[in-house]
């Protein structure tokens, strides 16, 4: 390999840089070399990361790897790298060794003590062809090593034949075929024990379970819809697992560990709630009170609220997944299943418009979610709506009388029963309040924070009328 070079040999075929573009003589990056942080491809499509300090190495790799239908995502350096590979459900990182701060080789380490081969695959993109580095990158833990100038053709075929092999190389704890007892007393991975199951739904049954280390009862999700007729392969289901359900908040409810039994199924553990969801309260009161509905919307609005802020869609929101937690403290509110609907790629969504008719999800869904439109964080402030409308009324907005297609055409279409006609003894401006969260319109909606605060301002201040 020659000396370094300054400036980049660019063909159709291959790309030769080292050092980072200059502008003059400041050091200053090219302003006219620009990169977005991601490139827009199928959401199921394996996300590669480029990790390099050269900014028309990026470029190149975002053009090429898009053109593939790859999403791409960038980073400038070590600690940028890790952190998205942290947020994000990356699949694949085409890794420089020589940057500023963490060398390649300290990335390459760091995450090979986080994440095995089989959850994702690191390729060292670099110059450096000697052999000690070439050597030192596979003790690391590298998969490939892959030395500039770089010939796009094989650069391309060399990542499809590392995403093949990831898919294949499923841990024997995932792929095998042993049959998997849900019976109480059955050990999951040598450290959770059924106990007991605590309740069913269209996403799964959900178990009471001990942490056999630390003496702790959990619980326990195992879902219904397995992993092998999936698009996602199992392991990127726990990626995205963990991205989509990093909500860390009070009123969310506490994820502990995520895998996959050996039938296929993911399921996830979480904190031992005790107490009653709001499904279970509605049915036995069948109304509460506008003050009530006030206390249990603030603290969902609040979890959601930060959800939203990171990007993160609940897609379920439903009395079924509010629970009423009781503590040494007293209540707390608890947002359930965040994020599961999109990681199950909607497809329990759409098994449930037919398995469970009206109950359940598809009575709580924007009319968006049914039209196929863009579909947002107010998505999940049209299922507050209903979720208050049958919380003050008992009932909610629209009835199918079992027929999924009146169903969606009333969401679609129709108004609810106006509220005061339900409620005659409503305090005024709560009924505006829900009905501007049941909005056809997404960009009608409030905010969830916005929701939260104009409902208690007319529930809890009758003779403040709603904004």
């Amino acid at each position: 390999m020659t000396a370094k070079t300054d400036q980049a040999v660019k063909t159709d075929q291959t790309f030769e840089t080292d050092q980072p573009a200059q502008a003059g003589q400041t050091g200053e990056t090219n302003p006219a070399i620009q990169v977005d942080r991601a490139t827009q491809a199928d959401e199921h499509a394996p996300t590669i990361l480029v990790v390099d300090d050269n900014p028309v190495t990026r470029v190149l790799c975002v053009r090429v790897l898009g053109r593939e239908g790859y999403r791409v995502l960038v980073a400038e350096d070590g600690i940028e790298a890790l952190r998205l590979v942290k947020e994000e459900a990356i699949d694949l990182v085409l890794l420089d060794v020589m940057m500023p701060g963490l060398s390649g080789f300290d990335v390459l380490e760091t995450l090979r003590k986080l994440y095995p081969a089989t959850r994702l695959r690191i390729v060292m993109l670099t110059a450096k062809d000697q052999s000690d580095n070439v050597i030192r990158a596979f003790e690391l833990g590298a998969d490939d090593y892959i030395t500039k100038p770089l010939d796009v053709p094989v650069l391309a075929a060399r990542i499809r034949v590392q995403l093949r092999s990831m898919s294949a190389q499923v841990p024997a704890s995932e792929a095998s075929s042993s049959p998997f007892s849900r019976e109480p007393g059955s050990v999951l991975e040598g450290k959770y024990r059924l106990e007991s199951v605590i309740g069913n739904g269209s996403f799964g049954t959900v178990y009471r379970a001990t942490h056999l280390a630390l003496e702790r009862p959990v619980a326990l999700k195992v879902f219904n819809t397995g992993l092998r007729s999936s698009s996602s392969s199992p392991t990127r289901f726990l990626r995205e697992a963990i991205s989509s359900c990093r909500v860390d908040h009070p009123n969310a409810v506490s994820v502990l560990d995520l895998s996959i039994v050996p039938t296929g199924e993911p399921f996830m553990v979480m904190e031992l709630l005790e107490g009653r969801s709001l499904a279970e309260v509605l049915k036995q009161a069948g109304t509460l009170s506008p003050e009530r509905c006030a206390e249990i919307l603030g603290p969902i609005c609040e979890v959601l609220g930060d959800a939203h802020r990171l990007g993160i869609i609940h897609r379920d929101v439903k009395p079924q997944n509010v629970f009423l937690h009781r503590s040494r403290q007293g209540e707390v509110v608890k947002v359930l299943d965040f994020g599961i609907a999109k990681l199950m790629n909607d497809s329990a969504l759409k098994e449930k418009l037919t398995l469970d008719g009206v109950v359940g999800t598809p009575a709580y869904m924007a009319p968006e979610r049914f039209s196929g439109g863009p579909c947002d964080e107010r998505a999940d402030v049209y299922s507050l709506g209903v979720m208050l409308y049958e919380m003050l009324s008992g009932s909610r907005p629209f009835d199918s009388d079992g027929e999924m297609f009146k169903l969606i055409v009333a969401h679609l279409n129709e108004s609810p029963t106006p509220l005061t006609e339900l409620v005659p003894d409503l305090p005024p401006g709560v009924e505006e309040v829900v009905m501007a969260a049941l909005a056809k319109r997404s960009a009608d909606r409030p905010t969830a924070r916005d929701l939260a605060r104009r409902f208690a301002e007319a529930a809890l201040r009758p003779e403040a009328a709603a904004e």
